[in-house]
């Protein structure tokens, strides 16, 4: 374990309980309804706080003051809008717990509904649409492993607008947990040995029943793979940018696609938005098309990584209605892709110019992360 991690679990209570005390950090009290997916036999969580609807976000109107006497100025007042500041660059000291690393901090999330939820922060500014670097992976692993309750802690990194991302500053973010989050509960039953099937081995990649998750893998252990944690994650996110981005090519050739689908997937081959979820047992990669919900009469949800967690936030009873109506699943399945065998099969030459075109992706990968 990192030496900038010593008694971590600790600090992260006692400053997040600081920074609640001195007003810092802002903590919204919310309802955790349960919402049975029969159809994937898992319990699925709708957080519901109404006090976040009044919550501004984006971009700031400001009235200035305005020097000239009352007689010379216009009859309406000077309005310009301001982009918000990085609100890691620098940070409020009271948010900050420790280092992670030699490149990375560790903050509270200042606007929380779970306790004591942390951001894993690089220190100099890079984008938040820049792949996970090695450094990265490894500084959000053993803040997990800090944790007294690291199993069930979840990890999650929103990449790009469409993805949920709210801050341009590269920043990964953890929630500790007591219990399994949805999709935990999901990865182990669907994973684990039954009848007639066999049980996913770790570093096997496979997806889930779960419509648009195509895309996971099971962490191997290090002793077990004779390999460095690091090496173990690397490889994990390689494997599945590769499928996905694979995924996103057979997709972009279907013949049953809209015009615009057809569009957006082809503008996605040079850049892409994501979701990216950790435990310490899995690791999963969910391109994204959309960033929230399709409208039911003009309400949506928003959703970002913790949607495919199983975990959606609804701020009016409008909202928290179309979630327990329609279910989590169905709602977050609709911001992804639903990679089906619908189209045209591939003849051998489209199979072998996938199989050159996969060589290549792996290739672009490997110099992205070693270029970080």
């Amino acid at each position: 374990m990192s030496t900038f991690l010593a008694d971590f679990d600790n600090a992260l209570s006692t400053t997040y309980d600081a920074a609640l005390k001195s007003g810092e950090l802002i903590f919204t009290a919310s309802e955790i309804l349960k919402s049975k997916e029969t159809g994937y036999d898992v319990e699925c969580e709708i957080c519901y706080a109404p006090a976040l609807s009044k919550k501004p976000h984006g971009v700031l109107p400001v009235v200035e003051s305005d020097p000239r006497p009352t007689l010379d100025r216009p009859s309406t007042p000077v309005v310009k809008t301001i982009e918000r500041t990085n609100p890691f660059l620098p940070h409020a000291p009271a948010l900050y717990i420790t280092d992670a690393s030699e490149k990375h901090k560790i903050l509270l999330n200042k606007f929380c509904i779970v306790p004591r939820h942390y951001l894993v922060i690089t220190k100099e500014f890079h984008r938040q649409t820049e792949p996970l670097s090695p450094e990265d992976l490894m500084a959000v692993w053993n803040t997990m492993m800090a944790l007294k309750n690291s199993r069930d802690a979840l990890a999650f990194f929103n990449c790009g607008s469409r993805s949920g991302a709210s801050q341009p500053h590269k920043h990964m973010q953890v929630i500790p947990r007591e219990t399994p989050s949805p999709i935990a509960t999901l990865v182990r039953e669907h994973t684990a040995r039954r009848p007639g099937r066999k049980a996913t081995q770790p570093g096997d990649l496979f997806s889930l029943p779960f419509n648009c998750i195509n895309h996971a893998v099971l962490l191997q252990s290090p002793e077990e793979a004779m390999k460095s944690q690091e090496d173990i994650l690397v490889g994990a996110y390689i494997s599945l940018m590769d499928a996905m981005i694979m995924s996103l090519r057979e997709y972009a050739e279907r013949d049953d696609l809209t015009n615009e689908d057809r569009d957006l997937v082809t503008s996605m081959r040079s850049s892409f938005d994501y979701n990216w979820l950790m435990t310490t047992e899995f690791m999963m990669l969910v391109p994204r098309k959309q960033d929230s919900s399709n409208p039911v009469e003009r309400v949506i949800l928003e959703i970002n990584s913790l949607g495919f967690a199983g975990m959606v936030l609804a701020k009016t009873p409008k909202e928290l209605k179309l979630a327990q109506d329609r279910g989590v699943i169905e709602l977050v399945s609709e911001t992804g892709f639903g990679f089906g065998r619908e189209g045209k099969s591939r003849s051998e030459e489209d199979e072998q110019k996938r199989k050159d075109e996969q060589a290549a992706v792996e290739k672009q990968m490997d110099g992205a992360l070693s270029s970080l």
